[in-house]
């Protein structure tokens, strides 16, 4: 599990150095970010951009988290 936390990382922070990548897809599934079927959300945690899919809210936060974020 940690190898897999750590390739995650490694592919967050090559995709957050592509110009503005963040700002139209989600860093942990590379969908497109639309207007509203997959809105984007920023997580609490890591502060990526991320779809509805890769994240869960946190009702105690009142913050969305992504799920790698999540399991760490």
């Amino acid at each position: 599990m940690k190898q897999k936390l750590d390739e995650e990382g490694n592919k967050c922070s090559i995709l957050s150095k592509q110009q503005k990548f963040n700002e139209h897809c989600c860093i942990r599934c590379c969908s497109p970010f639309t207007f509203l079927i997959n809105s984007k959300r920023q997580c609490q945690d890591c502060k990526y951009n991320i779809c509805k899919s890769c994240s869960t809210y946190q009702k105690k936060e009142k913050a969305w988290i992504c799920s790698v974020c999540q399991q760490a």
